[in-house]
């Protein structure tokens, strides 16, 4: 479908995803809010199967194949989560799936695609290089071609956090997400807004891949030479079209925080959750942090969108910690 989905399609999306996913736990930080001096509520997607909200998308937009197109298998390209969510889906609904990931993808999040019965290719340096390939597959194959950020059935599906985050705190202020190809903040910024817009919807970036807050900031869409991030889920150099679309209409603010900024948060969320954040869930942290001041009182809900975290990067971070 060429246009985003409505909150009612949001909807349709959590009655099929009831039947294979649990809603993911919100619950309020005693410690980050006590830090923050805010009330500060975490919605831990890391909780999912895959340990990413990904799986959300990747279940809804494969359950929408018709027989025809589940026979043909299903190809994409990702740095790691929404590969995993499409993995996933295949997996559930018997559809063949290839993962095409760039050069540099995390061990961790490579293995998890394996795992789940994908075949994965390795093509390239960037994301976009992957996309290329794929589609280039596609073509030759007549496999069913998905892209994170123009696809339908993704932003929808990741769009029933939006529902599950208001059903459990109604009284929230701020949801803060991270953006990556823009899918994600497309789709809850999508069903918040038609729920209640007075929630102030806010989006961070890497400021090592600032496609999309380029592109908010300047109207159209910005395409970016590099995307030199380690956060895997925000590498990407431009928004999709179709996320842009959406997201231009329901976004209050978007921001970048620097790779610094990210990797020093990621102790402080293990100390204060007891879990390992990934780079694009560090970057919501990192963004509270920087913002409290300004938000002191204020009632956020901070997306825990995944934790896949290859061990060496974790390691690296921890022998860099500043010594008290």
């Amino acid at each position: 479908m060429t246009t985003p989905p409505n909150l009612l399609d949001i909807i349709k999306a959590r009655c099929l995803l009831g039947e294979y996913l649990q809603q993911t736990p919100i619950y309020r930080s005693n410690q980050f809010s006590e830090l923050l001096d805010l009330e500060l509520s975490i919605k831990y997607e890391n909780f999912q199967p895959i340990r990413s909200f990904k799986v959300r998308g990747g279940l809804y937009t494969m359950s929408l194949l018709d027989k025809d197109k589940r026979g043909r298998g299903v190809i994409t390209a990702s740095t790691g989560n929404h590969g995993q969510g499409i993995a996933y889906g295949g997996l559930a609904m018997g559809i063949p799936v290839t993962i095409v990931v760039p050069r540099g993808t995390p061990n961790v999040k490579r293995e998890a695609i394996i795992g789940l019965g994908a075949e994965l290719i390795t093509h390239g340096t960037t994301i976009s290089d992957s996309f290329k390939k794929s589609q280039e597959i596609a073509t030759k194959t007549g496999m069913i071609y998905i892209e994170d950020g123009e696809d339908f059935g993704l932003m929808a599906g990741a769009g029933t956090i939006g529902l599950e985050i208001l059903e459990e705190k109604p009284d929230t202020e701020i949801v803060v997400l991270p953006v990556g190809g823009g899918n994600l903040i497309a789709g809850v910024g999508t069903a918040i807004k038609a729920i209640n817009p007075d929630v102030q919807i806010i989006g961070v970036q890497a400021s090592k891949a600032p496609s999309v807050y380029q592109s908010w900031q300047e109207g159209h869409i910005v395409t970016t030479e590099t995307c030199e991030t380690f956060a895997g889920g925000l590498a990407t150099t431009f928004p999709g079209t179709l996320a842009f679309n959406a997201l231009k209409n329901v976004v209050d603010g978007l921001q970048l925080v620097s790779e610094e900024e990210m990797k020093q948060v990621i102790p402080v969320i293990l100390d204060h959750t007891g879990y390992v954040a990934e780079g694009a869930a560090a970057a919501v942290f990192a963004l509270c942090m920087r913002e409290a001041r300004g938000w002191r009182g204020k009632r956020v809900v901070a997306l825990f969108s995944g934790g896949n975290l290859d061990i060496k990067d974790l390691e690296a971070i921890m022998r860099n910690l500043p010594s008290k």
